[in-house]
């Protein structure tokens, strides 16, 4: 089965060659798999994407990924870094106030 392509800004069905979305004027730089988020030259999705294999949705199905960013940050991440950045704070806040 050919791999279809879409136009992540606006979802209409766009060619492979194409270099802008006819619909909505978004330009192509890469073509990006719905399922996984991998970009790459739309020569190499002509079998389906080269990393999951994703080619084409069945029927009533929707990727995992929605279209935008490409990778997302673990949860743990925010945490983590919202409690160094409070540790960092405190540092900071007791040698102002000349506890250091």
């Amino acid at each position: 089965m050919k791999a279809r392509f879409f136009c992540e800004n606006c979802g209409k069905e766009v060619t492979e060659r194409a270099g802008s979305c006819p619909s909505c004027g978004r330009l192509f730089t890469a073509v990006r798999c719905p399922e996984c988020g991998f970009e790459g030259k739309a020569a190499e999705f002509s079998p389906g994407c080269p990393v999951c294999g994703y080619s084409m949705p069945a029927p009533g199905h929707t990727p995992r990924r929605p279209a935008g960013r490409t990778h997302r940050l673990p949860a743990r991440f925010y945490g983590v870094a919202a409690i160094v950045l409070a540790v960092i704070a405190v540092i900071l806040l007791v040698a102002l106030l000349g506890g250091v």
